[in-house]
């Protein structure tokens, strides 16, 4: 058994890697099943006892970008004195990264195995170690759960808690946020161009949406 489970690891990883090349080189547009299994050097037949389809595979292979945001915000988080610049930073950070790669972030969080985020991350992470940062108490409630309505809302109720101001909506509170950020990268990810105007623009829009949806 453990020798399949180091075996099943090692071909997840000549997969992943495979796709992440593929993304590199010709963004995700350009991953296909066969370019992956060529890339790994398998076939296609033998990629399939891994991924339930292509979707799955792009999903694993975008997480490399999910955690260019891990490693920024854990240094951006250290100067922060309060739970709402940490709540800000937070967002702050994630805009800027996912809004420079929306096809990747849409892919993580807005796939149709985006359900099955949390053991999919777990398993990633087990392949690649070294592209999660250790949680410290202040970055727990973005490390702990990978989906984002739960990131969200872990730090917004920190934020709310520290304000004394009133815990009722405050799912309906996070679902507005998350609603908004997922409007936003949609519209990023269909340009065909983008600029670093564009990435400015979306950032601080979902900056102001954030402040109007809290009431700030």
């Amino acid at each position: 058994m453990a020798n399949q489970e180091l075996k099943k690891k090692r071909m997840l990883t000549y997969f992943i890697k495979a796709a992440q090349d593929i993304m590199n080189k010709e963004g995700i547009a350009g991953v296909t099943l066969r370019k992956v299994a060529d890339g790994a050097g398998y076939n296609n037949a033998t990629l399939y006892n891994y991924f339930e389809d292509l979707d799955h595979v792009i999903l694993f292979a975008s997480l490399k970008y999910l955690s260019l945001y891990n490693k920024k915000v854990e240094k951006s988080l250290k100067g922060c004195s309060s739970a709402r610049e940490r709540f800000f930073m937070m967002w702050d950070v994630f805009c800027e990264i996912s809004f420079q790669y929306p096809d990747a972030f849409y892919q993580i969080f807005f796939n149709k195995h985006s359900n099955s985020l949390e053991s999919i991350c777990n398993r990633y992470y087990e392949l690649f170690p070294e592209e999660l940062p250790k949680a410290t108490d202040t970055l727990y409630p973005i490390f702990s759960n990978y989906q984002l309505s739960t990131r969200n809302i872990m730090p917004l109720r920190e934020l709310l808690e520290e304000e004394h101001r009133p815990l009722d909506q405050i799912d309906t509170i996070s679902e507005l946020i998350v609603s908004a950020y997922h409007h936003l990268l949609h519209t990023q990810k269909i340009k065909k161009k983008r600029s670093l105007e564009d990435l400015k623009y979306y950032s601080e829009k979902m900056h102001h949406y954030i402040c109007f949806i809290l009431g700030l």
